[in-house]
């Protein structure tokens, strides 16, 4: 992003350095003060500050040649009249925005600028500031519902909802999950592959019914769906979770061709399988497509074959979320389910036992916090 970005009231923006557009020697964009004191003796003690207005000054050179440049000026000309403008400045660090009135734009001829002697014109390009440098930051406001068995608790900002991330993934829990109510991502389509499938008060579990040549697996994501119809995206990288068990030896996470590391699981309690992966963007017949699937595994090396019909694969708790971190597992806010293992509280985050159901439940809003 370049460092100087304007935008007008008609909601058009100009990179002030472009191709087209030269802009160097900025002055003015640090702030002023005026302060008032009272005297005591040799002492001073301050009773007002005022910030004064401020302006920003600095030179343009138009157009990327010279038979452009008078073009490129008159486009700019009309794009500054279109006010209030909003200068938006990259440190590097952080993007500053402040808002602003046209003072000046000279106007001179190719060859005699003040500024320099060239080929193009180069004007002086002075601003107004408005208000003081600020920027948006992003907060979550949440509220309490009464509890009394408990104290009374308050409300406020928090930087982060705790150490979790939203689920990507719609009626995701597995427990008492109907044909209607299985997991998946909006938009795209999933499908269990050589096995019947049954809906249990905890979980759900899947029957294989193959000869021991075929391959078995849950589609959570299925038929090569389109891109496009998901919440996911080619440049950004995101991670799946599970809970499994079953008779099956091992299982594994499987995105279009490429495999996870195999876990081994077994029938007796629920082990976590993490997968950390980004969508490959394939091209030809092929492009905006993927599935993600869990797969069965018989052994240690992504074996697709051998099973016994009959064998068993449970799962319950996905969860696909942005990063490249698995964090505890809650519901997908579009399925209307408070997160009650989330502990809310004078910044206080964790997970919490399943056996304390005496917790504040929460609802949350999203909002944006100005910083000046």
């Amino acid at each position: 992003m370049s460092m100087f970005v304007l935008h007008n009231a008609r909601g058009e923006s100009v990179d002030l350095n472009n191709d087209s557009l030269l802009s160097y020697t900025p002055t003015g964009l640090g702030t002023t003060f005026t302060n008032t004191y009272s005297q005591y003796e040799s002492y001073f003690k301050m009773t007002k500050a005022n910030m004064q207005q401020g302006q920003m000054k600095l030179n343009i050179m138009f157009g990327d040649v010279e038979s452009r440049s008078y073009q490129t000026f008159s486009q700019f000309a009309t794009f500054l009249s279109f006010q209030p403008l909003t200068l938006i400045y990259n440190t590097g660090a952080e993007i500053w925005h402040r808002d602003a009135r046209l003072t000046s734009l000279s106007k001179t001829e190719i060859g005699g600028s003040t500024v320099l002697q060239t080929d193009r014109l180069v004007e002086q390009f002075t601003i107004e500031f408005i208000n003081p440098w600020y920027n948006n930051k992003q907060g979550r406001y949440k509220t309490y519902n009464i509890d009394t068995g408990l104290s009374i608790y308050g409300s406020g900002f928090f930087n982060e909802q705790g150490d979790f991330n939203q689920n990507l993934i719609l009626q995701s829990s597995g427990e008492n999950a109907s044909a209607h109510s299985r997991p998946h991502l909006s938009g795209v389509t999933n499908n269990n592959i050589n096995s019947t499938i049954s809906y249990d008060s905890d979980a759900i579990t899947l029957n294989y019914t193959g000869t021991g040549s075929t391959e078995w697996y849950y589609g959570l994501v299925e038929a090569w769906s389109n891109m496009r119809d998901s919440v996911l995206s080619f440049d950004k990288t995101y991670t799946i979770s599970v809970d499994v068990q079953g008779t099956v030896p091992s299982v594994a996470f499987r995105v279009n061709n490429k495999f996870s590391p195999v876990t081994k699981i077994n029938n007796n309690k629920w082990t976590r399988l993490v997968y950390t992966f980004s969508i490959p963007n394939l091209t030809g017949a092929t492009l905006n497509k993927f599935y993600i699937r869990l797969n069965a595994i018989n052994g240690n090396n992504n074996n697709l074959t051998g099973f016994v019909k009959g064998q068993k694969l449970r799962f319950r708790h996905f969860k696909l979320e942005e990063g490249n971190k698995s964090t505890i597992y809650t519901h997908a806010p579009e399925d209307g389910i408070t997160n009650a293992g989330i502990k809310y509280g004078y910044g206080y985050m964790a997970e919490v036992d399943d056996n304390n159901k005496n917790n504040p439940y929460v609802d949350k809003a999203q909002v944006d916090i100005t910083n000046i």
